[in-house]
């Protein structure tokens, strides 16, 4: 099937096409299971809906908020969402994804905590407004950038090499360093020591990252590292690293009321043997075949260390961003996949359901991949609730155009397609340019200076940053 545009000018136009595609895509006929609380432990989640982490580049270099750091989360304290998921937080200084990542540090702290003031006064006229919003619970996304480490120009980190992944990321094999054993095993104290920054600071909760190739995703595909107790073909190797941290962090800090949790890759969409959730032989078609029973069982052993939420993710956004987010434009110099994006988001809705059916009961999920359908995206996430097949439903790229979604589907009975995400990739492309990232189409006074090429130095002065 060849790649197409969202064209659906309403839901049974939608309906038509799923059916000629012949897709397992379900739509609710109302939202109120988005609406209903959900308990892990002693927390109680207001409602259903999660922002995922989006990570907004836009820190100073000692990776303290900047005023569009604040700006984001105080918009994103407006969504009526159950769970924000703050984005991605370097656990050292060189393992930031840009010169620009957000930190927690012992001197910053309070700088950090002030993104969850900013999010609850922003929830309180919420609920001053309407008394059915709840305070979200709020998590913290601790990450090693691994690969795509740029703490002051591109310095990969690699578990093991793959020229395919730095060739489409523009370096050399050469740059950067295989990271040793020694350094590796050392990382769990930096762990420890941002998660317990986070618990201080008033998180509810913290994500060890393990997904879209940064270094703990990457370790579980580390099959051709030799010699060595963090790589080879057993599967026990391969996730010690991802086992040692979750049991430090878990046993020290995990609790009722503090949750341990983690955005995790299911598939990779990468050939074995570089890649995890795959088949395990060697194939010639792309994408390859998915094999979830390694990530069934490393969620099965992380439940069992303490872990009780889980944010499904795939792919690879540096290698192929279509798996992960199903888009109808891609940035420069990208290629458009040879599938229709609603594909894309049916293989998503049945990896997920896949892991459903294979974890334990008790573990709570959170369903990724959403964004594309729009204003119909509410309505399919709630019939994956209904269904049994997740618990919460994510939103990413939706909430940095649409910051208000959540009061959309309280108060509206449904998402405002005037203000939804268009999947222009525009916020990638932002990314790529080296500077902040937003939205380009629905914040476009924002946001627009940066992406014409400002410089940061020159809105700062402006107060824009």
């Amino acid at each position: 099937m060849v790649h197409e545009i969202f064209r659906f000018k309403s839901q049974q136009d939608l309906q038509d096409k799923i059916s000629s595609l012949k897709l397992d895509i379900h739509l609710a006929k109302s939202l109120n299971s988005l609406k209903s609380p959900l308990k892990i432990k002693s927390l109680t989640f207001p409602n259903r809906l999660v922002i995922h982490p989006m990570e907004g580049c836009d820190s100073t270099t000692t990776g303290s908020p900047t005023s569009l750091t604040k700006r984001r989360y105080r918009r994103f304290g407006t969504s009526g969402a159950g769970l924000l998921w703050y984005e991605s937080t370097a656990i050292s200084k060189e393992s930031r994804s840009n010169p620009y990542q957000l930190m927690l540090t012992e001197e910053n702290k309070h700088s950090v905590q002030k993104l969850i003031i900013d999010a609850e006064k922003a929830e309180e006229i919420n609920q001053k407004r309407n008394p059915n919003y709840g305070k979200s619970i709020k998590i913290l996304q601790l990450n090693h950038s691994g690969r795509y480490s740029r703490p002051e120009g591109k310095y990969p980190q690699r578990m093991y090499e793959y020229a395919p992944l730095d060739e489409r990321y523009h370096q050399k094999t050469s740059d950067g360093t295989i990271l040793s054993d020694d350094y590796l095993s050392n990382l769990v104290s930096d762990y420890e020591t941002a998660t317990a920054l986070a618990k201080e600071i008033g998180f509810d909760g913290v994500d060890i990252k393990l997904c879209h190739r940064y270094l703990l995703n990457e370790s579980l595909s580390a099959f051709t590292r030799e010699n060595s107790p963090y790589g080879g073909e057993s599967f026990e190797n391969r996730t010690r690293l991802v086992k040692e941290i979750v049991k430090r962090v878990s046993s020290k800090f995990g609790s009722p009321n503090f949750l341990i949790a983690s955005r995790v890759n299911i598939y990779d969409g990468i050939p074995y043997p570089y890649g995890w959730g795959v088949k395990k032989e060697v194939e010639k078609n792309y994408p390859p075949t998915p094999d979830l029973t390694e990530p069934i069982q490393l969620i099965t052993d992380l439940h069992e260390l303490g872990m009780d939420l889980f944010n499904l993710s795939l792919g690879n956004p540096y290698f192929d961003p279509s798996l992960g987010r199903p888009f109808d434009q891609t940035v420069p110099g990208g290629s458009l996949p040879q599938e229709h994006p609603l594909e894309g988001v049916a293989r998503f809705l049945s990896l997920t359901r896949t892991i459903r059916q294979g974890i334990p009961k008790n573990v709570k999920i959170i369903g990724t991949g959403y964004s594309w359908l729009r204003e119909y995206s509410a309505l399919v996430g709630t019939a994956e609730i209904e269904a049994g097949n997740v618990d919460m439903v994510g939103y990413g790229r939706m909430a940095f155009a649409n910051p208000e979604f959540g009061q959309q589907i309280f108060e509206q009975s449904g998402l405002d397609p005037k203000k939804c995400c268009i999947s222009c990739s525009k916020c990638t492309e932002l990314m790529r340019k080296g500077t902040v990232t937003g939205c380009m189409i629905r914040d476009a006074k924002t946001y627009r200076p940066y992406f014409k090429g400002q410089s940061r130095e020159e809105l700062l002065k402006e107060g824009n940053i």
